[in-house]
């Protein structure tokens, strides 16, 4: 006496051996809704190659500013940026109206519209609730600063702005 699963193996190989699809087109439809619904829920990060975000972008830089590594700055600034070469230089970043040494900074929410972020500053003696907004732009798969700007000055130009 044959069982269910024995007529269900047997029946699957023969549909093979024959040239039939196992797979029924209601299945296929199934998986590819799937994947599509995950690429669009998840954008198309299929295979984890995803560049830097923005806001991961303006998080290492104001880590980069809290732990005084002014000259790496410039790493996190669009190359096309007005300012880009001087941005090379510590000095550019460690000085009154940009980012001085000594301080703690902090920013509120990061929340991007699009490629811009606008947000409050906050620092232990430079900045209470300045307004500060990155202006984006890719590089690559990477998101880099282009521009910064603090209560209207523009610290670098296409770079920062004070």
């Amino acid at each position: 006496m044959k069982t269910i699963q024995h007529t269900a193996i047997s029946y699957a190989t023969t549909k093979a051996r024959i040239g039939k699809s196992i797979v029924t087109p209601r299945q296929f439809f199934l998986v590819a809704l799937a994947l599509i619904l995950e690429a669009a829920f998840f954008g198309c990060d299929l295979f984890g190659a995803k560049g830097v975000t923005i806001k991961e972008r303006i998080d290492m830089f104001m880590k980069d500013v809290n732990e005084g590594n002014y000259s790496n700055l410039w790493k996190h600034i669009h190359p096309s940026a007005d300012y880009f070469e001087q941005a090379k230089s510590a000095d550019y970043w460690n000085k009154p109206g940009v980012f001085p040494s000594g301080e703690k900074y902090s920013l509120e929410a990061i929340v991007p519209v699009l490629d811009v972020v606008t947000t409050k500053l906050n620092s232990t003696a430079s900045y209470k609730n300045a307004i500060i907004i990155f202006t984006m732009q890719k590089d690559g798969d990477d998101y880099k600063i282009l521009k910064i700007t603090i209560d209207s000055a523009q610290i670098i130009r296409n770079l920062v702005s004070r």
